[in-house]
Order: C-alpha cells, then sequence, then structure tokens
C-alpha cells in the first residue's frame, strides 16, 4: 500500500511538471515573469535566435538606460504571408485592439501593406536615433520618411551552392538565376513555397522584374521543374544543400551564411547575382492601437541604436551574446569599425532597380499564380520538362511549357480583383486546369 502511495505521488509530480514550467517561465521562455515586467508583444518571422538575443539585448538596455523592468512576448504564426492574414483576422475582429505592439522583419513589402490598410501607425524617431543611417541602399529606401517603417537589417536573396557536390555531379558553377534554370540541374534545385515565405516570394519576383516578366516567367518555370521538392519554408534550402540533398537554391543571405558559419566556407558558397537582385531592408513598424506604444517605440529606438545593431553582426561570446546572427546592420558606421562585417551592402552597385510598388500590388496574385502552376502541378511540370528536353524534342517544347499563363498588364488587372473570394477560387480553378492541359500536350 505504502509503495502504490509513493508511485502515486511519483506520478502526479511529474504530470504536473510541464505546468510548472509553463507559469515559471514567460511566454516565449526568454526569461522568469515575476508579475512586475512590463510586457511587450512583438509578432515577428524571425527564427528564435534572433528572437533571443533581441529580448536580452532589449531587456539590459532597458535597465540600463531607463531602470525598468521589460519582458517581450513573442507570437510566431509563420513567415510574412501568414503575418499577413493573422493582421487581417486581427484588425478584423477588434479594429482598434490587435493585441500586439509591433511587426518585425519580414523585408517591406508587408508594411508597405499594412501602411495602405491602416493597420501601422507612424512612428517618428528623433534626428539623434536616424544619425548614421543612409536614406537610400542599392536604390532602396532604408526606411519611410512618414515613419510606417524602419528597415533594422539589410538582406540579399542570392544563391547558395554545395562546391563538392557541384564538383563531383560535373555542374557547372551557379552564379545567376538563369544557370538554375539549365536542364543539367533537374533535381538538384531546392526553393520553398513563396506562398508561407516572404524571402522566397522576393526571390522570385526580382526574377520577374529583373528579366522582365515574361522571359522571367520562363526561367521561373525552368527552375520549378528543376526543384527536388519544395518546402514551406525558406530554411529548408540552406539545410538541404548542406546535407548534399541538392546541389543549389535561391536563399536569403542570413540563412546562407548562418549555415555557412556552420559548415565551412570551403564546402558552401554563397553568390549575389550581379544587376539580377537587390538589397531589401528588414523593417519594424508599430500596429495600431498597440497595447504598449511607448514600450513600442523604445524597442524600435534601440534596434536603431549601436547596440541594438550590434547584435545583428557580433559574434556569439561578445557582450554576452549567445548566437551569431550574420545580419547586415543598417548603421553604416558599424562596418568600419573592428569586428563589423567583411562585406558592406552600401558598396554593392547595381544598374537594376527593384519597384516595391509592384511588388507589393501583386504579391498575393504572384504567390498563387506560381503556387498553383508550378508547385500544386509540380509531379506534371516535371515529367513536360524531362519531355521537353530529352535528346531529339521538338525546340519549340520548352518555348511551349515555360510560356505564362497571363500577361503582365493581365495579371495587374486580376491583382485589383484578387480581394473577391469568389473571383480568386474561379480563377485559381482556370490556371490548374490550364495548366494540367499544358502539361499534357507537352507530354
Amino acid at each position: 500500500m505504502r509503495t502504490r502511495y509513493l508511485i502515486g505521488i511519483l506520478f502526479v509530480a511529474v504530470a504536473a511538471l510541464p505546468f510548472v514550467f509553463m507559469y515559471g517561465t514567460g511566454r516565449d521562455g526568454h526569461g522568469r515573469d515575476d508579475g512586475k515586467a512590463e510586457q511587450l508583444v512583438i509578432i515577428s518571422p524571425h527564427r528564435r535566435e534572433v528572437r533571443l538575443e533581441y529580448s536580452r539585448g532589449f531587456q539590459a538596455w532597458m535597465m540600463s538606460r531607463r531602470n525598468r523592468n521589460v519582458r517581450i512576448t513573442w507570437i510566431d504564426v509563420g513567415g510574412t504571408t501568414k503575418i499577413l492574414k493573422e493582421l487581417e483576422s486581427r484588425f478584423a475582429g477588434s479594429p482598434d485592439a490587435p493585441g500586439a505592439d509591433l511587426m518585425f522583419g519580414g523585408g517591406v513589402s508587408p508594411y508597405k501593406i499594412g501602411a495602405d490598410r491602416g493597420w501601422l501607425t507612424n512612428v517618428v524617431l528623433s534626428a539623434a536615433s536616424l544619425e548614421g543611417i543612409p536614406e537610400l541602399c542599392a536604390g532602396s529606401p532604408v526606411y519611410d520618411h512618414d515613419g510606417h517603417w524602419y528597415g533594422v537589417a539589410l538582406s540579399g536573396f542570392g544563391i547558395l551552392y554545395n562546391r563538392p557536390l557541384i564538383e563531383r555531379l560535373g555542374l557547372p558553377v551557379p552564379e545567376t538565376w538563369e544557370d538554375l534554370g539549365r536542364p543539367e540541374f533537374c533535381s538538384w534545385i531546392s526553393s520553398g513555397d513563396p506562398r508561407s515565405s516572404g524571402s522566397v516570394h522576393m526571390c522570385y519576383e526580382i526574377i520577374l522584374q529583373a528579366y522582365g516578366f515574361e522571359k522571367g516567367w520562363g526561367l521561373i518555370t525552368r527552375m520549378c521543374a528543376n526543384v527536388r521538392q519544395f518546402g514551406e519554408s525558406a530554411g529548408v534550402v540552406p539545410r538541404e544543400v548542406a546535407a548534399g540533398d541538392v546541389a543549389a537554391g535561391m536563399v536569403i543571405d542570413q540563412y546562407a551564411l548562418t549555415m555557412i558559419d556552420s559548415i565551412g566556407r570551403d564546402a558552401l558558397k554563397f553568390v549575389l547575382p550581379r544587376d539580377a537582385t537587390v538589397i531589401d531592408p528588414d523593417a519594424i513598424g508599430m500596429l495600431r492601437g498597440a497595447p504598449s506604444p511607448d514600450l513600442g517605440t523604445l524597442f524600435i529606438e534601440y534596434a536603431m541604436s549601436e547596440d541594438g545593431q550590434r547584435i545583428l553582426c557580433q559574434p556569439a561570446g561578445a557582450n554576452g551574446q549567445k548566437y551569431s546572427l550574420h545580419r547586415m546592420p543598417v548603421r553604416r558606421s558599424i562596418y568600419d569599425s573592428p569586428g563589423g562585417p567583411v562585406t558592406c551592402p552600401y558598396d554593392f552597385e547595381t544598374s537594376f532597380r527593384f519597384d516595391g510598388a509592384k511588388e507589393a500590388q501583386r504579391r498575393e496574385i504572384v504567390n498563387d499564380l506560381i503556387g498553383v502552376v508550378l508547385i500544386d502541378g509540380h509531379a506534371r511540370l516535371l515529367e513536360a520538362w524531362r519531355r521537353a528536353t530529352s535528346p531529339g524534342a521538338d525546340a519549340d517544347l520548352v518555348a511551349r511549357l515555360c510560356a505564362p499563363p497571363v500577361t503582365e498588364s493581365e495579371l495587374a488587372v486580376l491583382a485589383g480583383e484578387w480581394n473577391d473570394p469568389r473571383r480568386r477560387t474561379e480563377v485559381i480553378r482556370k490556371w490548374a486546369e490550364e495548366a494540367t492541359e499544358r502539361y499534357r500536350s507537352v507530354l
């Protein structure tokens, strides 16, 4: 009887452990919540390491500068596309109380969309806060003069490849987007899904603008035909390239550099295609109806400060930092200081000018077009691609396979109708049927 009694106590104690830990730590797991800390709520696609470092850094900064105890709760719903849907739902349910203070990360496009839809409120930073931060980088604005968003980091989009695997397979070194569309790379390319990843979307949108819509669509078709399999997130690309499951893939610089730091510079290489990529700010903005606007403003000031900017690029172990984030700061002086990044994006020269307004206007419809035609129908696309590039195949098969389903002007008209669910469903069904028929005709 005594033994059974002890076993019962032990069972209850073990069962209670999850609840002990749940109440003993904050929701984000970044520290103990003693009930006295001010709370800041941030919705973000940033990976765990970024969240941990900014929680640690901001808490220390606030305590030393303001003698205020703060705690950050991070809301992670997935990539940029899912964040926009989350915000749409929050503001539809409670127009003046979204339940979050800031949106942090995901490029610039979602902030332009958020500003247009009235989800963001402007934050005016002092001239001292912006001193030393250029207004432009490679032709792109670093921050919004109306204060709806501020670039915290700078991101480049390029190609990560596995050098030993490339050599073993006898493949050409991929230095341009067009290289990823060569038939030799069939099943050796990796990509995430633009419908769930903002950085993957940016890679495809860059190609559409850099090469022109018709030629860009043809290249994207060939690239997607070469993809081994599509992962939901952009993080799948560096993992597959590093593991040798694929030879190359499209990726944002921070993911590439983090993996290179882990695996080694001899094995993995990262390339920014010249005149066919952009340096894009990774922004932050305050939501309308934020519950803690004062704390949100202070976080933005911290993120733009010297202390907050160094978190992006200083190595693990420096100033209490646990993880190396491999990001490029927006503050120019950090590149000239000891321990600053080797590559300075402000020195990047390109004749390509990215149209951010166009990208924001057609973001959802471009994602759906690529998703329905090239990703959902990937198995049939792959068969058709192998048939079109087989020895002795008709010369016009590749051109037929790679022709865009719509013109750029038609796409612009449809983008204005994309908020109508019935119209969107109707067009998506039509695209799917036409894609199936096209692949069948090539086969």
